[in-house]
């Protein structure tokens, strides 16, 4: 240690300033590389969103066009089953009404008991 002088001394701070600058490029390097994960992740979820959003549309877009469809469906065998039953009424008149009286008669009595 008798060889060690202050010059060394000098010579070790400036090799730990380095060390320190280097560390700190570095750093800097990794927070640079950081901030472009961060910006990458940002744009694929935005993407990733509007793909979702997108989606949605349609099925909602599908599932009202596939009601429309049904509801239209539903009301051409509602005109059907109205056009039987009225044949069925016109050839059997009596028979209908007293069906629809005894019809009554059971609904009324089942929203008595309640």
């Amino acid at each position: 240690m008798a060889g060690y002088t202050t010059t060394d001394k000098k010579h070790d701070k400036s090799d730990n300033d380095f060390d320190l600058r280097d560390g700190m490029k570095e750093i800097k390097k990794d927070a640079a590389a950081v901030k472009d994960d961060l910006d990458s992740l940002k744009e694929d979820a935005v993407q990733m969103t509007s793909h979702a959003t997108q989606e949605a549309i349609e099925a909602v877009r599908q599932g009202a066009q596939s009601a429309g469809e049904m509801a239209k469906s539903v009301g051409e065998s509602a005109k059907q089953c109205h056009g039987a039953i009225a044949d069925k009424v016109s050839q059997r008149p009596t028979a209908s009404i007293l069906l629809a009286v005894g019809a009554g008669v059971l609904v009324g009595r089942f929203m008595a008991r309640r």
